[in-house]
């Protein structure tokens, strides 16, 4: 057996391709867990918390070594075509040989279709890269399988000793300049990888104040003259609910007038959802709606959103605050969909803005929030969002049209005063009508307080919007961000501006270098399209944060 031992070299590689290629395995199915439920049967095999940066990094591991290997093979060809002039030479390579040669092609669709995804083509290669990493679960599964079938116990002496022997000083010196390269090759690529890949947004200057052109006014349109010259650029999101494919290309651009900042986001989505967890009477009272709000996951009866992420840090998965996982933080509670939380494990605080189409659309605000440390547990409280928080405010709101919560029947808290008001809500059609202008947020005076005997008035099959305003907008920390979207012709077309510097602890200064993502939602609650490298935003000349 000591004969069959390998050299140290080639140990050290297949061991780190080995680490390389699991870890992305591993961390690759957390991800897409997201998007494909089945493998979340499996979720207790695979790895929770920060994932996102271990993947980049473990398939830039596998690039280098699949790098070296390829240079090792084409030199060890030129040797071996110079020793061999025919292919009487050649021979089938065996069972055990043919199992990793067909590794070659799953590890190359992997890489391929991965680094594109990274880039963010619009190709829909998300698919294809998880067949690429099915594909090379099998081939370790046989790779190792057969190898132990065949060793057993002795596989691991075979592969993690070397054979011995006294060792030359050049083939020494051979080992230690390919670990030296191996080492160079991966810390330079992860240094360009991670601060080198960030997909520049020029923010255009326009004047304070110019009398020869109108001011912007923040209504959905970007039709104002100065928009003209924003450098426009397009991202490609997927991993969303509901969209074609998942996926949405979002097109960004970007004015300052010193003081504020303007943000034009211009997503396709085909239907324009207004309609939110409507209530409905039922044979046994009002029902709410819903296909998986019960867990905080609803992709169904919800109106469209889009958030916008604002960090002084561009690190991967949204700033470091992706955490995948039921349950990544072992000290607080699981979440109910599985997916993860939002919160930063270095006290570090990150901007989110979150534009509603029904809930902030008609105050002309996005709800200011932010992503800070994981908060603390309250008793009682049913929904935990570990660092996704709320700013504060001093007066406005909307609440929910029922008095507590049931996945069966609820108690609406106002109903109209004549069920005249909701004729123009009862078609089912109107939920998918993109032409309806059918309003389904209630103003709060507009209804009265429930009771048994009003409620006699509504027939079984009456539907009602959930969705009341307090008043006409938040006040206070919360409505520090200015928005309004249109949708027109399948596009959502969105309008947000905000002070550069607010003074509030809980927004993030707009400077040079600022980093942002961005996420489209489709009547959806919490599955957004997502990509994988920060926007930085490129002031003229402005100092960087």
């Amino acid at each position: 057996m000591a004969t069959d031992r390998k050299s140290l070299r080639w140990i050290l590689l297949h061991g780190a391709a080995a680490i390389a290629v699991l870890c992305s395995l591993l961390t690759g199915l957390r991800i897409a867990s997201l998007t494909r439920p089945e493998i979340a049967r499996f979720e207790e095999l695979l790895p929770q918390g920060q994932v996102v940066g271990l993947h980049i990094l473990s398939a830039l591991g596998i690039t280098v070594v699949a790098a070296l290997y390829l240079a090792y093979r084409l030199f060890a060809s030129r040797d071996a075509s110079a020793n061999t002039s025919s292919l009487s030479g050649w021979r089938w390579p065996g069972w055990h040989r043919a199992i990793i040669r067909a590794g070659y092609p799953a590890l190359l669709l992997s890489l391929i279709s991965g680094w594109l995804l990274f880039g963010g083509t619009g190709w829909h290669l998300r698919d294809w890269h998880y067949l690429g990493a099915l594909a090379i679960l099998l081939y370790l599964a046989l790779h190792a399988g057969l190898y132990l079938a065949r060793w057993g116990r002795q596989s691991l002496l075979r592969t993690c000793l070397p054979r011995g022997g006294r060792r030359s000083g050049p083939l020494l010196l051979t080992g230690g300049g390919l670990l030296a390269l191996t080492l160079l090759l991966f810390t330079g690529g992860w240094l360009a990888t991670h601060n080198q890949s960030q997909i520049p947004l020029p923010v255009t200057q326009i004047p304070l104040l110019d009398p020869q052109q109108p001011p912007i006014e923040i209504d959905g349109y970007a039709s104002e003259p100065q928009w003209r010259d924003a450098v426009p650029v397009t991202l490609h999101t997927d991993g969303g609910a509901n969209f074609d494919n998942g996926a949405t290309e979002v097109t960004l651009r970007a004015l300052t007038n010193g003081e504020e900042f303007f943000l034009s986001a211009r997503w396709r989505d085909a239907t324009r959802s207004l309609v939110h967890l409507p209530l409905i009477k039922t044979e046994h009272g009002w029902q709410v709606q819903q296909q998986g709000f019960h867990n905080f996951d609803e992709t169904r009866h919800y109106e469209d959103k889009f958030a916008v992420m604002l960090s002084a840090s561009c690190a991967f998965g949204a700033a470091g605050t992706a955490h995948l996982g039921r349950k990544p933080l072992s000290s607080r509670p699981a979440n109910w969909h599985g997916k993860g939380y939002h919160y930063s494990s270095d006290g570090q605080l990150h901007d989110l803005w979150h534009w509603k189409a029904v809930r902030t659309n008609d105050m002309y605000l996005a709800d200011d929030n932010f992503i800070g440390p994981p908060d603390q547990v309250r008793p009682g409280e049913r929904r935990y969002t570990a660092g996704y928080q709320q700013d504060g405010k001093e007066s406005g709101a909307y609440v929910m049209n029922w008095q507590w919560y049931k996945p069966t029947i609820i108690i609406p808290k106002r109903l109209p005063k004549d069920p005249v008001q909701l004729a123009a809500l009862q078609d089912e059609g109107s939920a998918l009508d993109n032409s309806s202008q059918a309003e389904w947020v209630i103003p709060w005076f507009d209804y009265q307080p429930y009771s048994a005997e009003q409620d006699a008035h509504f027939p079984q099959g009456t539907r009602m919007p959930s969705v009341m305003y307090n008043s006409n907008r938040f006040e206070g920390d919360r409505a520090d961000v200015r928005a309004r979207g249109e949708w027109k012709d399948g596009y959502w077309h969105l309008e947000m501006a905000r002070k550069r510097v607010t003074g509030s602890p809980l927004d993030v200064p707009i400077a040079d270098g600022t980093c942002l993502w961005v996420s489209a939602f489709d009547r959806s609650q919490v599955a957004h399209t997502r990509h994988t490298r920060a926007v930085r935003l490129q002031f003229p000349g402005g100092p960087r944060s």
